[in-house]
């Protein structure tokens, strides 16, 4: 019996009383062997508390159970408890040299449940707030730190919640296929591929980071070798090109959508965005933002954005995808929290709402600078902008 619990010992572990696990015991939803119950009975009591705490009656949980239509295995982990450390967010905050009200402000940035002051902070948070630890040991000020909170916040938890809208809509789909039921297949596909995977999908994030970081790393060092020559009087530091921002949208995805359906929709958007995440891995871009129908990509040499924006233009059509249109702009651009901002940018979104199915636009201050290899620039003349003062000069490339 060492291995199962009484009933007083489950009630406490969980949280609740006596009486509620015997009311449980007559629902159907626990059972016990001579008044003892297993372990993982604690995880099942938190999670039918919560369930009825979200408006889910313990008797509907009881009907459910008793018709096989749910299980509450893989509802387990849900009624786990994070073990707290000895530390309040108070102390914490003070610990670090912030006011309560910063600590808070940062756990909303990361997308996280506010604190309470009073409130343990989870071990594993504790840990991780001795990086925030640094960065104000650094001398960084609070809207520094929120910054970069707010980053690492916003796209982790774009991961975060796709991952179960991919296994619901992919991998849970193959057994139902199969003609097993929701909970069933869910079920199947826990036992069969999520617990063969476990921490698998942390471990590819980990290495998706480092991988991405030691480019970008790499070229934040070439630069400062580059700065650290120039002021030495080694070598002069070559001049930075013009960045360029292109927008390319498909032409009728609104109309698409009303006579195709959402799925269809939603397969066209996702195959342009992969058109255009190979088009600017060939012509060295980087896809900034997925607008649903169109892209925002940026380039540093705008020879190489032209190419790129045409060779998009040709190949949406063998991709079984709308026609796009296209616009490009070159000039300064203000980059921050992984966006890229400016009148540069606006103007590129207003010119590629000009253009033509299967065109692509050019605003002037690309002319200037580009090379012309491979295409040509035709001046069609001056538009008024939405937003824009002055009427705007806008050119069409075409492929040499």
């Amino acid at each position: 019996m060492a291995d199962r619990l009484s009933e007083e010992e489950l009630a406490d572990r969980s949280g609740t009383s006596p009486e509620h696990i015997r009311r449980l015991v007559d629902l159907g939803i626990l059972q016990s062997e001579d008044g003892a119950f297993e372990r993982r009975d604690v995880m099942h009591v938190r999670v039918v508390r919560q369930l009825d705490e979200m408006g889910i009656e313990e008797e509907s949980l009881a009907t459910a159970l008793a018709t096989g239509h749910l299980s509450l295995g893989y509802l387990e982990s849900a009624g786990r408890r994070f073990p707290r450390s000895d530390v309040t967010f108070a102390e914490e905050a003070e610990a670090i040299g912030v006011p309560f009200a910063t600590l808070d402000s940062i756990y909303m940035a990361f997308g996280l449940p506010r604190p309470e002051a009073d409130e343990f902070v989870r071990q594993e948070d504790l840990e991780a707030l001795r990086e925030v630890r640094i960065l104000f040991a650094a001398g960084l000020d609070e809207r520094d730190v929120i910054r970069m909170a707010r980053v690492w916040g916003d796209s982790t938890r774009r991961v975060a919640q796709y991952l179960p809208h991919y296994f619901h809509q992919t991998v849970e789909e193959q057994f139902r296929r199969r003609g097993l039921n929701d909970n069933d297949a869910y079920e199947a596909a826990l036992r069969e591929v999520g617990l063969r995977v476990g921490r698998s999908g942390e471990d590819l994030l980990s290495w998706l980071f480092r991988r991405h970081s030691e480019a970008f790393a790499t070229e934040h060092q070439f630069g400062h070798v580059e700065t650290a020559l120039e002021q030495a009087g080694v070598r002069q530091r070559p001049p930075h090109l013009v960045e360029t921002a292109v927008f390319a949208d498909l032409t009728g995805f609104t109309e698409l959508t009303e006579e195709s359906g959402d799925d269809v929709a939603a397969e066209v958007a996702l195959t342009f965005a992969q058109l255009a995440t190979e088009v600017a891995a060939d012509y060295r871009g980087n896809v900034i933002k997925l607008l649903g129908d169109g892209v925002f990509l940026q380039f540093r040499d705008p020879d190489d954005a032209v190419m790129a924006s045409l060779e998009m233009v040709d190949s949406a059509p063998s991709r079984g995808l709308p026609e796009a249109h296209i616009g490009v702009n070159a000039g300064p651009m203000l980059y921050d929290e992984g966006d890229y901002f400016g009148r540069t940018v606006n103007l590129a979104a207003r010119i590629a709402s000009q253009a033509d199915a299967a065109e692509v636009y050019v605003g002037e201050p690309v002319v200037r600078i580009v090379s012309g290899d491979g295409f040509r620039l035709i001046e069609i003349g001056n538009f008024e902008l939405k937003g824009i003062a002055e009427p705007v000069t806008i050119f069409r490339a075409e492929r040499r």
